[in-house]
This record gives structure tokens, C-alpha cells and sequence, in this order.
């Protein structure tokens, strides 16, 4: 089993916010997250993902809780690095809900994320965010990520929806 890591936000007039690791319990709000992400997935799928990250080393899937509700999710993969010792982390998924922004939730889960890549031993922390998201590009900026070569990917699979 997985430890525990548990982030809360303080110092500012919004509810307390906390950064734990999603359960199955948590399959339909993550849902409804990938779906304000541009990304339409059944709950069941969402619960069998968590169900696999859950005990696969080198993964974790994150949400942020404030007054019991599930209003944000962060996906973390740890990529061992063949160039040199360690390990990269990348930032999968990443999504706050538009009713929970500019609250301080994605700045719980992004320090959730660095504090579970620290704790695996990653040198690097990076994310992966669309070409048509530029809020989101300012947001990480602003927490001191930084625009570094280019992405290309080649579909291996056919892909109703490309975002």
C-alpha cells in the first residue's frame, strides 16, 4: 500500500483545501473534472484507473478536497531517466473545477505533486498542458515552471477525441 500524503491550504480567506489520494469513492467528481478538461470518461473507467494507480509503483492520483467535495485532481507519473541517475515526475492530468479556481486549490495539488516527486527522488517536475490552455500555462509560470523544448507525439491507436 501507498503512503499517505495529505496537502492543506492556509493563510487565505478561502475554505481549507487538502490534497489526498483519490479513492474509488471519488469516481464520479474525478469524472466530472476530466470532463470539464475536454476529456469525457464513464465513472466506472475512472474507477478502475484509480484502482490500478493506486498499487502501481512510480504513480499517484491526487484530488483536492475542500468542505468534503472533490474540486480538483492531479495525476503524477515518475519516469526513471536512462541519461542520467533519478527519475523525471510529469504531470499527466491536472484540473481544478471552474467553481473552485483562483482559490488556491491548484496551488494545493501542484505542492502536493512536488512533495510526492521530492519524496521518490526526482531531480525534475514537469507538466504537460494543450496549446489552447493558456491560463494554465500562466498559472504553472508563475510557480516557476519554465516553456523547454518541444513536444511531438505520434498516435499509436485511433482516438475519438484528440484534445
Amino acid at each position: 500500500m501507498k503512503e499517505r500524503l495529505v496537502m492543506t491550504s492556509d493563510g487565505h480567506p478561502f475554505p481549507p483545501v487538502v490534497a489526498r489520494p483519490a479513492t474509488t469513492a471519488d469516481a464520479d467528481a474525478v469524472a466530472a473534472l476530466l470532463l470539464e478538461l475536454g476529456y469525457p470518461t464513464e465513472p466506472a473507467s475512472v474507477a478502475a484507473r484509480i484502482t490500478r494507480l493506486a498499487v502501481e509503483a512510480g504513480s499517484t492520483v491526487m484530488v483536492a478536497v475542500d468542505s468534503s467535495a472533490v474540486c480538483g485532481l492531479a495525476t503524477v507519473h515518475l519516469i526513471p531517466l536512462f541519461h542520467r541517475d533519478g527519475s523525471l515526475a510529469r504531470i499527466t492530468s491536472f484540473v481544478v473545477s471552474s467553481s473552485s479556481q483562483h482559490c488556491g486549490v491548484g496551488t494545493v495539488l501542484l505542492t502536493a505533486c512536488e512533495t510526492y516527486a521530492r519524496s521518490h527522488g526526482a531531480e525534475r517536475l514537469e507538466v504537460t498542458s494543450g496549446d489552447r490552455r493558456p491560463v494554465a500555462h500562466a498559472f504553472y509560470e508563475h510557480r516557476g515552471f519554465e516553456r523547454e523544448g518541444v513536444r511531438m507525439t505520434r498516435w499509436l491507436v485511433e482516438h475519438r477525441d484528440r484534445s
